[in-house]
């Protein structure tokens, strides 16, 4: 991420961000973003700050969708309200650190969503582990075990 990126956009006021957007969390955020999943997915593969964190973005996606379907609700409102507050402000165009900004313009981006995937890392493993354990042949997880 690099010392210039953490000097234009703080750990602690992407925090803020995280913080914020995961208090004001509704469940029409969660549509909103997954409906964007495309267009999210995209900007972060244009992106060099971005693109190493693309694996991690579509698990982001694949515990949103399917939580939005009932599969999976055993995360915490606040790990699933910051996982969309920084999907969404990847989508922002003008946030912090406006994306028109050369380089500068996506540190503030990666900040708040390497700060996001510190934070509910426990919840992501959990998840992780859930999909291996309870999905069936056809890939789906299977709601019968515990």
């Amino acid at each position: 991420m690099g010392y210039y990126a953490m000097q234009i956009f703080s750990k602690n006021r992407a925090k803020k961000v995280l913080d914020e957007g995961a208090a004001e969390l509704s469940e029409s955020e969660i549509n909103y973003a997954l409906s964007n999943r495309e267009r999210i997915i995209n900007k972060v593969l244009k992106n060099a700050s971005l693109a190493p964190y693309i694996s991690q973005v579509k698990t982001l996606f694949s515990l949103l969708q399917d939580y939005v379907k009932g599969d999976y609700r055993e995360i915490p409102w606040w790990s699933l309200g910051s996982v969309v507050t920084a999907l969404l402000y990847i989508l922002l165009p003008l946030d912090a650190v406006p994306d028109i900004i050369p380089i500068a313009g996506f540190l503030d981006d990666a900040v708040v969503l390497k700060l996001c995937l510190d934070m509910v890392s426990k919840d992501l493993e959990k998840y992780k582990l859930s999909k291996v354990a309870g999905a069936d042949e056809s890939g789906h997880l299977d709601k019968t075990r515990d």
